[in-house]
């Protein structure tokens, strides 16, 4: 299996949740500083590190729709212990891969062309940080 494929994979279903998981993610903030935790600062928060896509409340649902439904599956893949671990690695890539086809399907023109310009962007940041070192 193709890293870089597994790796482009695991950026989408990220960035989707990330797009997803922000409400979320935001309630559970402001209910841990309610019972006295504190939250990352902002400063380590990178504002690009996902894109706004200003998705309407029915594509919020269908969004977490399709990654509970991919979530289900790769735990099931996961656990599945009939299966190889290159095996694994193929049902859970072909997985992310329909859940990925799934999410374009429902995001307007505009978004996909969004969607698809911060992974070409973030894909470079990734080249960038993964990059050896040079002598």
């Amino acid at each position: 299996m193709n890293a870089k494929t597994v790796r482009s994979g695991v950026l989408f279903v990220a960035g989707a949740l990330a797009v997803y998981g922000s409400p979320m993610l935001a309630r559970a903030a402001g209910r841990a500083q309610e019972a006295g935790q504190t939250q990352a600062a902002p400063a380590q928060q990178n504002e690009s590190s996902r894109p706004d896509l200003n998705l309407t409340e029915d594509q919020k649902a269908q969004m977490k729709k399709i990654h509970q439904e991919a979530k289900a599956q790769i735990e099931a893949v996961s656990s599945d212990s009939s299966l190889t671990a290159d095996q694994k690695q193929a049902k859970i890539h072909g997985i992310r891969r329909g859940s990925h086809q799934q999410v374009e399907a429902m995001l307007t023109p505009e978004q996909r062309q969004k969607m698809r310009a911060w992974h070409r962007a973030h894909r470079g940041e990734k080249s960038k940080e993964q990059a050896p070192p040079s002598a």
